[in-house]
This record gives C-alpha cells, structure tokens and sequence, in this order.
C-alpha cells in the first residue's frame, strides 16, 4: 500500500516538474519539423530510473499533456494521440531497461541497442541533409555514441541507464515522427506549428525522428545520471523496488 502510494506521488511530482520545467520553452521558442525543443526529458528520465516505468511513464505523459494544452500547440487531441503515447512509451522504456538484473549478453545487446539507434540516423542524416545541418548531426551523434558506449566499456553502473535512454528516446522519437503524419492525414494541424492543413508526406516523418532524437538525446544522456546518483545520495531511502544490481556497484 504505502509503495502505491509513493508511485503515485512521484508520478504527480514527475509530471507537476516536467510541465513546470517545460515552461521554460517560451523563452527559447524553438520549433522544427512541428516539435519543441525539449531539453527538459531529463526530467521524466530520472524519475524513471529512480522510480519505475510506472512512475517515469505515467508523469511524462501527464506532464507532456499539461505542456502541449497550456502553453504549446493547444490541441489537446494531437497531444493525447501522439505526445502523450510517447512519452508514455519513451520512459516506461527507459525505466524498465535501466533496472534490470541484466547478464552479460543481455546487457551487451542493450547498449549495442543504444549504440545503434543514433548510428541508424546519421546513417539517414548523410542522405537527408547537407552543409552545416549535416555537420551538426554527426557531431551530436559522435557525442551519443561515445556516452553511450564509453560507460559500459569502463564497466560503469550507468550503461544500462545511457543505453535505456537511447533505446527509450528512439522508440519515443519514431512514436513522435510517425504520429505527426498519420495525424495530419485525418486532422487539420494546429496552426501554430507552421505545417498548413494539408497531409504530411511520409517524408515529414523521418525529418521529426531525427529532430526529436538529436536534440533531446544530449540532456538526457548528460544530466540523467548526476541527478539519479545526487538523490540516491541525499535521499538513499527514496527509491521503488531498487534493483539489487545497483546495491552491489558503486555509482
């Protein structure tokens, strides 16, 4: 009972932060392929790893929701069908991979998997973009791959949460991506977002996945990890169902 309880608090302590923290955006309003730029995942990120799936799911889309009516494109079904799922999907993901008993070869295939998701969109990168737009994405994506690679190369306790959070983002991405598309094929866009009222090309999609991804994954993978070890820290009896594996490392 009293572990429900907590998982309900955090999710609303989760959701109340990410909405507030997203805030922020109006002073920096930038929009590209009709998503934000939203370095506050970092948010619903560490509540996830502190927390559980539940708690780091649920809080995002909550929190998302709230984001996208009150100060962001203002259509509330557009959130509940595209924003919301994903970033329900995005953080349970990371949640749910950061703290499992993994063995060796699972734990390989996971940070292979976190490796691979910004390999696969520069890939795409080289023949989508061009000039300073390209330059820029293979500098993010370098900076990915060795955050992601490096702690599990030096036997760090946080590969598994820099490898969840690729996997999670990537997953959340295409969600975002794909979403926006089949969205403009039945409702009118918002007007705010600059897309017209007309359908998106399939096209569209890839260009949000990549936007999403690139411009998100550097918060996520830079200030997850010191705001986990600073709570555990401070607060060691704070935590849900804590992975035995965590006990037994030094963060």
């Amino acid at each position: 009972m009293k572990q429900s309880a907590l998982q309900v608090a955090m999710a609303s302590l989760n959701a109340a932060l990410y909405a507030a923290t997203g805030a922020l955006w109006t002073l920096i309003p930038i929009t590209l392929f009709g998503v934000r730029f939203w370095p506050q995942v970092f948010v619903p990120g560490a509540f996830a790893v502190l927390f559980g799936p539940w708690v780091g799911g649920v809080g995002a889309a909550v929190g998302i929701f709230i984001a996208d009516v009150v100060y962001g494109h203002h259509d509330a079904l557009l959130s509940l069908l595209v924003g919301v799922p994903s970033n329900l999907v995005m953080f349970a993901l990371v949640g749910y991979l950061s703290r499992r008993q993994s063995k060796s070869a699972r734990r390989f295939a996971n940070i292979g998997a976190g490796v691979a998701a910004p390999v696969i969109l520069l890939v795409y990168g080289f023949y989508a973009f061009s000039g300073s737009a390209l330059w820029t994405i293979v500098g993010i994506g370098a900076v990915v791959v060795v955050l992601v690679a490096v702690p599990y190369l030096a036997r760090s306790s946080w590969a598994e949460v820099q490898a969840a959070s690729s996997i999670g983002l990537a997953v959340g991405s295409l969600i975002v991506g794909f979403g926006i598309v089949v969205y403009s094929s039945f409702f009118v866009m918002p007007q705010v977002l600059g897309l017209g009222s007309s359908p998106l090309p399939l096209v569209f999609a890839y260009g949000t996945t990549l936007w999403t991804y690139m411009s998100e994954i550097p918060f996520l993978l830079a200030l997850t990890p010191p705001i986990v070890k600073a709570v555990r820290a401070t607060l060691p009896s704070l935590r849900i169902e804590q992975p035995k594996m965590s006990q037994n490392r030094n963060a």
